[in-house]
């Protein structure tokens, strides 16, 4: 192991010592180096003169005759007919790279939004400053670098975004073990399941990933239930398993019901045991809607809460970010920057939201009909982008392809389950997406299936 890990892990050690013993191999290696990084900030900030220290080509535009050339009146060599699409910003913001951790002014404002929106948190020293990352995704990889090996266990719901078949199976060779995510009865999670599966586990260190509002389903645990989780967690932690819980919040912030907890269940995890540490993996894509900017964030908590090992582990965060995609997009992180100080931000973000929480009631007016309910039931929804209908009889994936080539509906199929997002259909429009779905039913049913070419 290199010199550099070695020093910031005994750091670790002393300072929150949970972080390090659940580190995987690579997670320990992890380190900045004392290279071309480090060196161009130490320039960025010193180099008054003139700054030969790192790769962007600047010349001398922008600046009045008798003003004189310095490192502050260079720009960045760029091309008009790139600049040109961007107005508002200046040449700096659009083409210099960004801190490998992101823009200072982006970290803060999502640390403070973080520590406001879960009452659980007294402060934002609780937790780690936020690491921006390029996109949702992004952050997950990082989080399975930090702390999975090959061979290791993930235990998560048995309905789960796909991706996660890639990252963690695929990528790093993780088991997946699944519990149910909700009651047999379908009347909400299944705390049941949830201990029990976590209790057959022979290992000392458990993995868990938390998804709420869940992708396919737009389930999120209601405030009791995320207690309960909260509860089986400690009791497994006092028994000297070492816990961590990766929360992926990405559509954090799109709950329609009442009785949701209006948190992150990271707020109920961050500093609640020695053996526990917890994980906040969000971002912009659903929470501003700006999907394309691919601007993610990864937020560390334990219950040492230690400045120095808080900074350890951003450190290998960092890392990990330099030593694949280097540093993320410059611009959407300007774009963003400018975005969160405009007086009609939060106003846009809440219209946006209102939209959204109508189409969900319409949708709970459709789908629980007597009507339908030869043809389906319906699983709990009440957040998200998306809800899931388990299709009685036939094979949900049979339906989604009849639906598809007979009628142009496009939906998504995982068993019996059928997911329908409700986020990128007009309210006006619910009816008839849900009525095709029945007459597919109602085709199949009759023997009269359109298979289409695939």
């Amino acid at each position: 192991m290199e010199k550099e890990a070695t020093e910031i892990n005994n750091v670790l050690k002393e300072a929150s010592p949970t972080f390090y013993s659940v580190l995987s191999n690579l997670g320990k290696r992890l380190y900045m180096p004392k290279g071309i990084i480090f060196q161009s900030n130490q320039s960025k900030k010193h180099a008054k003169s003139y700054n030969a220290s790192i790769g962007i080509a600047k010349e001398n535009i922008g600046f009045s005759e008798g003003k004189g050339i310095s490192v502050e009146n260079l720009a960045p060599m760029t091309l008009n007919s790139i600049g040109k699409y961007f107005v508002g910003l200046e040449q700096n913001e659009i083409f210099n790279y960004a801190p490998q951790p992101g823009l200072p002014v982006l970290r803060d404002y999502w640390h403070e939004k973080i520590v406001n929106q879960n009452p659980c948190l007294k402060s934002k020293e609780q937790i780690s400053r936020p690491v921006l990352t390029g996109g949702l995704t992004h952050a997950i990889s990082l989080a399975a670098e930090l702390f999975t090996d090959p061979g290791d266990d993930l235990y998560l719901a048995d309905k789960f975004w796909e991706n996660y078949s890639l990252i963690f199976n695929v990528k790093y060779q993780v088991n997946f073990v699944h519990y149910k995510l909700y009651k047999d009865d379908y009347s909400g999670f299944n705390l049941e399941s949830l201990e029990e599966t976590l209790s057959k586990s022979k290992k000392d260190k458990l993995v868990l990933l938390f998804n709420f509002p869940n992708n396919p389903t737009g389930y999120t645990a209601t405030e009791e239930e995320m207690n309960g989780i909260r509860d089986i967690l400690v009791r497994i932690a006092e028994k000297g398993k070492k816990i961590v819980v990766l929360c992926d919040d990405a559509y954090y912030g799109l709950f329609y019901d009442k009785n949701i907890y209006p948190g992150s269940i990271f707020s109920k995890l961050a500093g609640i045991h020695d053996n526990i540490v917890a994980v906040k993996i969000d971002g912009i894509s659903k929470e501003c809607y700006a999907w394309g900017f691919r601007v993610g964030f990864i937020t560390f908590a334990d219950n040492f809460q230690s400045a120095d090992g808080y900074g350890v582990m951003e450190e290998k965060a960092i890392s990990g970010i330099r030593s694949s995609v280097s540093s993320c997009s410059s611009i959407a992180q300007a774009v963003l920057s400018h975005a969160i100080k405009d007086e009609d931000y939060s106003k846009e973000r809440e219209e946006k939201y209102k939209i959204l929480e109508s189409r969900v009631a319409k949708v709970k007016q459709i789908v629980y009909r007597e009507e339908y309910k030869s043809y389906w039931d319906v699983y709990p929804f009440n957040s998200g982008y998306f809800m899931c209908l388990r299709i009685k009889d036939i094979p949900a994936d049979t339906v989604r392809k009849h639906a598809l080539f007979r009628y142009g509906l496009g939906t998504i199929a995982f068993d019996q389950d059928l997911r329908v997002a409700f986020s990128c259909i007009s309210e006006e429009n619910l009816e008839t997406v849900f009525q095709i779905i029945a007459n597919s039913i109602e085709d199949i049913k009759k023997g009269d299936i359109e298979t289409g070419n695939e």
